[in-house]
């Protein structure tokens, strides 16, 4: 009973706390809701946007939109009834003109085609779709010819995929498997088993766990290297082999292996720069235009030819001009001649083929650099460590306005204000610069204009020289390439190039590269492609060799007479003037080295034929005179300057004379003793510098007439080109929609006509 007892006891307990806990919920429920109702929550969404609606009445908005459609037709009916209908013939039109002008660049004569290509490459009106469309129209003739008439990128179709890159180590698979196809080569063996290893395998670089182990890509990366420079020698041989060389790479595909490197290597131009002179080497076999063509390889010439980098631009020109079998005046050039001007197709033939040589561990961007005006100790290796990276741009352009920070050296500078505060400077004051001869021996027998007699050539005005730019960040990288086609438009620059080395150590260790007679040698193929070029048919010929370039230029004139072929011995016959800076006619003490020395720096075969008083180059000298002298009245005018200043190496810490005086004498024509040393000498100051201005009065004497015959060429080369700079005009060009205003119609109405009437004239 007592049990039962309890158990009700729980059970009532437990139903009043769970009726407690009910009425609790309840209450707490209603109080909640109370509250809620108090409370607006619709002020929190103040911030949304609610949609506002206004009800207007659908006859009277009808009838105001008619209102003002008649209004605005009233307004303009005139403009709407000539305008409109104009505007549409217009754009036709100029999409018709076009399309008719790529037909004629396509089918038309040699004369209608280059009046064609020159018309639209003015044209850079179109839209990006017209544009896409005329590329897909183009042939390769019609883009290679655009290319070399700087027109819009937009005519060239970008390359299948060149938005995809492939990894380093697939393109240098790529140019392994070309070597291996010249492997039957000697040169291309070696190549490979000194990139690649004797196993022909892809080498990892080495390494252990104490020195220090090469990235694989940049191992790779030199590998890549040391390919492309091996297919460079390769493609540059001269006669059918390079050409040989060349179309097997072709038929192989590997202008698009070429592609694929340059993708990767955009913004490297150490490697752009190898990758042009390969491309440069191929184009130099005839009849590869479509391949270049199919390959997309023209779009990316028209673009280097754009490039900050002035090599870059002249291997793109190089390049194109080879290709270009449509271009009358057209030259073609062979590896290593690389023409620094004209630059794209020209009116006429050149009147005046100018070649210059380097010397000694030189180049064509290194030793014809302007003069720098903070001079350091020069190096022996200045063609390798100091420009290593270096981006080369053109000088900018600078208007005739007297700019005092322009001096060239602090002294001078503070004597001529010290001058003008005394007394005010007149009009009649000249400037004398550094490189004025020490001591100058002209040949009277000539009956030329004497180059020191007035003082003309070694001094300059005081206003010009303050106007002349002499800034830092203004000097020329390449002063024959900048400087002479301003004083000469119609003449020609040529610069040839080589690879030459001290010692053994630092050749290239190529197997056809170990000769004897190098440098007769050398001149032989330089002969070979000079004639390639047309260089010094029916025009004369001016040389200028710095060192041991003038060496070269004596054993190119000296074989040039002994040939039997005429187009070459016109190379000899047609030198009108040779130039010699600091050339070592009877060799040089600096080649001379001890025993113990000679073993240690295992000189090359370069400096090795250098020796004073070398048998080679006595007789060389003895037979280049003799061959002068074959010449007759046709003989050419020899100038010679030589250093006055002896060269510090920093290499030695040493100051010697490179070529002195005794050896530079070449007892014929005109020298001077000058203030500069052996790596300076070819670089002026200025274009008011004794050297440049000695080199302009001997391309003045050059292209004087000395007859009726001869005036012809000059007077019709100059006729042609006053009639080019007549024809220089442009076609036309887009204009914008008008307005709503009168005014602005008329204005699109004026433009428009303007237009039609430059049109017309491209056709009449």
């Amino acid at each position: 009973m007592q049990i039962e007892y309890k158990k009700c006891t729980k059970l009532f307990s437990g139903c009043g706390v769970a009726s407690l806990l009910g009425v609790l919920s309840y209450e707490a429920y209603r109080t909640y809701a109370a509250l809620s109702s108090l409370v607006d929550t619709r002020v929190l969404d103040i911030d949304r946007k609610r949609p506002d609606y206004i009800y207007i009445k659908h006859h009277i908005y009808r009838q105001s939109l008619r209102e003002r459609a008649l209004d605005a037709e009233n307004q303009h009916r005139l403009l709407n009834i000539v305008v409109q209908p104009f505007e549409k013939w217009w754009k036709a039109l100029k999409h018709s003109v076009a399309w008719r002008l790529l037909r004629i660049a396509q089918q038309g004569d040699q004369a209608e085609r280059l009046k064609a290509i020159h018309q639209l490459a003015q044209i850079d009106h179109l839209k990006d779709w017209d544009f896409q469309h005329l590329a897909q129209l183009c042939d390769h003739r019609t883009a290679i010819s655009l290319a070399r008439s700087n027109c819009d990128t937009r005519w060239f179709l970008p390359p299948r995929q060149y938005g995809v890159e492939k990894e380093m180590r697939e393109v240098l698979v790529e140019m392994k498997s070309l070597l291996e196809l010249l492997s039957p080569h000697k040169c291309a063996a070696y190549a490979l088993e000194q990139t690649f290893g004797s196993s022909g395998h892809i080498r990892e670089p080495d390494g252990d766990e104490v020195t220090y182990q090469m990235s694989p890509s940049r191992f790779e990366y030199d590998q890549l290297k040391q390919s492309l420079s091996a297919l460079i020698h390769l493609t540059g041989l001269v006669g059918p082999e390079g050409k040989q060389h060349c179309r097997r790479i072709v038929d192989a595909g590997g202008l698009l292996m070429l592609l694929e490197a340059e993708k990767l290597f955009r913004g490297d131009i150490d490697m752009k720069l190898l990758i042009s002179r390969l491309v440069g080497n191929l184009s130099a076999c005839e009849g590869l235009g479509y391949e270049f063509y199919a390959s997309g390889w023209i779009g990316i010439l028209a673009r280097w030819k754009r490039d900050v980098d002035m090599r870059m631009q002249v291997t793109a020109d190089l390049t194109l001009e080879n290709l270009d079998q449509d271009d009358p005046n057209g030259f073609r050039y062979a590896p290593k001649v690389y023409p620094l001007h004209p630059r794209g197709r020209q009116q006429a033939k050149p009147a005046v083929d100018v070649v210059f040589i380097h010397g000694l561990l030189g180049g064509v961007f290194v030793t014809w650099r302007q003069k720098d005006l903070k001079p350091q100790a020069a190096s022996l290796l200045e063609g390798i460590a100091p420009y290593k990276d270096e981006l080369l741009t053109f000088q900018e352009s600078t208007t005739a306005v007297p700019r005092d920070p322009s001096i060239s050296d602090t002294e001078t500078k503070e004597l001529i204000e010290a001058l003008q505060q005394e007394e005010p400077l007149g009009s009649d004051w000249t400037v004398v610069y550094p490189d004025v001869p020490l001591k100058a021996d002209e040949d009277a027998r000539s009956g030329k204009r004497s180059a020191t007699a007035d003082g003309a050539a070694c001094s300059v005005s005081g206003d010009s020289w303050l106007q002349e730019p002499l800034e830092s960040g203004q000097r020329s990288f390449c002063w024959p390439m900048e400087w002479l086609p301003k004083d000469f438009p119609s003449i020609r620059v040529l610069g040839l190039d080589y690879d030459s080395s001290l010692s053994q150590w630092s050749a290239t260790g190529c197997p056809c590269e170990k000769y004897d007679g190098k440098l007769q040698k050398r001149a032989a193929e330089f002969l070979e492609k000079l004639a390639t070029s047309d260089v010094g048919q029916d025009r004369p010929i001016i040389w200028v060799g710095h060192s041991m370039g003038g060496l070269l230029i004596k054993s190119i004139m000296v074989q040039a007479l002994e040939s039997p072929n005429p187009k070459v011995r016109r190379l000899a016959e047609n030198s009108r003037v040779v130039m010699f800076l600091g050339t070592p006619h009877r060799g040089s003490g600096v080649a001379k080295l001890k025993q113990h020395t000679s073993a240690l720096v295992w000189p090359s075969v370069e400096v090795q034929e250098l020796e004073e008083n070398s048998s080679q180059l006595l007789h060389l000298n003895k037979t280049f005179l003799r061959a002068v002298d074959g010449l007759g009245p046709r003989k050419p005018e020899i100038i010679t300057l030589c250093e006055g200043r002896p060269t510090v190496l920093t290499s030695f810490k040493l100051a010697i004379h490179v070529v002195p005086e005794s050896s530079a004498r070449i007892d014929a024509g005109d020298f001077y003793l000058t203030s500069e040393d052996h790596l300076n000498l070819s670089k002026p100051i200025c274009r008011q510098s004794f050297l440049y201005q000695r080199l302009v009065g001997a391309i003045q004497d050059a292209m004087r007439p000395s007859g009726a015959e001869s005036s012809v060429p000059v007077a019709k080369a100059a006729l042609n080109t006053a009639h080019h700079h007549q024809q220089q005009q442009l076609i036309f060009h887009g204009t914008k929609k008008s307005g709503s205003s009168a005014s602005a119609a008329l204005s699109s109405l004026y433009t428009q006509l303007k237009q039609f009437e430059q049109l017309m004239n491209v056709f009449l």
